[in-house]
């Protein structure tokens, strides 16, 4: 099972296997993160999808071979195995990387499926596009296209 959230609606982990916490450079982990003696992924870069702004540190797709060595140490097919993503609104990038993570673990999913399954866990997501397109460049997944046909949403 997969959760995803923001910072501001950020659950009680002590029930969650294992977690990827992403956030800004310069920032650490929330404090709620402290204490939780359970398998943590930090992942840093802004939620940036060109480099108009030199500032930006982007999501690089070394970011996703980070993901795929953590899922392998967990113990991810066992039928109680809860994965928790969060970033700091829970709208981009955790979504994002949550799509990869559903497409990386059920490769039988279609891109469609894991949207949907995505969406029924966080219906406000927008996946930041530069992380579905490294995801699908390593999966040869249509992860950016399947998320594209969902944009008609906000229209």
């Amino acid at each position: 099972m997969i959760s995803i959230s923001g910072l501001t609606d950020l659950p009680s982990l002590e029930d969650a296997g294992a977690v990827i916490s992403i956030h800004d450079p310069g920032e650490g982990r929330p404090q709620e993160l402290g204490g939780l003696s359970l398998p943590v992924l930090d992942l840093v870069f802004h939620d940036a999808e060109n480099d108009g702004d030199a500032l930006d540190h982007l999501p690089e797709r070394w970011h996703l071979e980070q993901v795929a060595r953590f899922l392998a140490g967990l113990p991810t097919q066992a039928p109680d195995f809860s994965l928790h993503v969060y970033c700091y609104a829970g709208v981009s990038r955790s979504t994002a990387v949550a799509s990869f993570v559903l497409a990386s673990l059920a490769p039988r999913l279609t891109d469609a499926q894991i949207v949907r399954q995505v969406l029924a866990v966080r219906p406000q997501a927008v996946p930041n596009q530069l992380l579905l397109t490294h995801a699908d460049e390593q999966l040869g997944r249509r992860l950016h296209r399947a998320w594209g046909k969902q944009a008609s949403r906000y229209s």
